[in-house]
């Protein structure tokens, strides 16, 4: 008998914490009043939040005239759904709109491609798609899309995609504008993070390149693929002076920077603290661009005799003024070789010394 009091009693807050917290769907009368207050506060920037819209409410909502000056457009957790979506891009009144976030939304890939194709959002320059269920279909629909060519940030943070989606997006054509892609905590690889990961290294240089400050790279570049991302860019060809000390490269990376036409221009190149061995040391003797080089920096290396002769004998190297050698593997054959070196006759500084 206890017993079934206590459920009596309790039944009526289950319903009142679970049930009646539930949204409940709103009408159009109360919905066009909604937006109608909304927008008294803010006539361009409209926001709904945790409001049940379902697909009438979402179609009134579209066609609402109050929507006309609207530039940012925040629907989250509305239950919008693809359906919601579809109401929006049919939408008359959002021509003006630059920033749409459908954060929570149950957006699936069919969503994803209908704002994809849209031409009500040939405007946005801000995409949030943050915690849908978009997976790699949706994201190359994005990736391909020929309207949102202005995007400048699209954020698929807590989505379904996959590799080959972030493969796609990151290396977007269409996407001619994108500075920011968001992929967290999706099903991402280690082929998804790495695009991802190349991608941001791209955009971090474009905007030193925009500064004027690209000098400052090294700081922002970690391992082989940022060495990679840079020799694709044609301002690399403006370098003087590169600083890659500490950034974990190894011989790869070492071998296309020796390899690239557009680093000719380099006068000063500072590649200490990475894994260098002799097949990067002698890549670097054997370059045909980095002939105007007067100061090259190899301490704390795994150089050994057979790259420090490689370098003795470089002719590539002949301009050299400051040679850095410390720390390495080298002995006393590759030293005596340093030591006779016909070529590098140039330096002003001491190889194994510290200045």
């Amino acid at each position: 008998m206890a017993r079934f009091r206590w459920i009596v009693f309790c039944l009526p807050l289950f319903y009142f914490f679970f049930v009646s917290a539930s949204p409940v769907q709103m009408s159009g009368e109360n919905l066009l009043k909604y937006i109608e207050k909304k927008l008294r506060i803010n006539s361009t920037t409209l926001r709904i939040n945790n409001k049940n819209l379902g697909n009438g409410a979402a179609k009134i909502l579209a066609q609402s005239p109050l929507l006309k000056g609207v530039d940012t457009l925040v629907i989250y957790d509305c239950n919008l759904g693809d359906e919601g979506v579809q109401a929006l891009a049919d939408s008359t009144f959002l021509g003006s709109l630059t920033a749409l976030s459908l954060e929570n939304n149950s957006i699936s890939d069919r969503g994803a491609k209908t704002l994809a194709t849209s031409k009500t959002f040939s405007q946005l320059k801000l995409l949030n798609l943050y915690r849908n269920q978009i997976q790699d279909a949706g994201a190359l629909a994005l990736a391909e899309s020929d309207v949102l060519g202005n995007l400048v940030e699209l954020n698929l943070n807590y989505n379904q995609i996959r590799d080959e989606g972030a493969l796609h997006l990151t290396s977007s054509q269409m996407l001619k504008n994108i500075k920011q892609i968001g992929l967290s905590y999706n099903s991402l690889g280690k082929d998804g993070e790495a695009a991802l990961h190349r991608f941001k290294v791209v955009q971090k240089l474009h905007e030193l390149h925009r500064k004027n400050e690209l000098q400052e790279m090294g700081r922002y570049i970690l391992g082989d693929m940022g060495v990679f991302a840079l020799l694709d860019l044609p301002y690399a060809e403006d370098l003087k002076e590169l600083d890659l000390h500490g950034n974990d490269l190894s011989d790869h990376a070492v071998i296309a920077l020796a390899r690239s036409p557009r680093l000719g221009g380099l006068v000063a190149l500072n590649l200490a603290k990475n894994n260098i061995t002799d097949l990067g040391a002698k890549a670097l003797a054997d370059s045909h661009t980095l002939t105007r080089l007067n100061t090259l920096n190899l301490n704390f290396n795994r150089i050994g005799d057979v790259g420090a002769k490689s370098i003795a004998g470089s002719r590539v190297l002949a301009s050299l003024e400051s040679l850095k050698l410390g720390q390495n593997r080298i002995s006393g054959e590759g030293v005596q070789a340093l030591e006779e070196s016909r070529s590098l006759t140039r330096l002003i500084h001491p190889i194994f010394g510290f200045y």
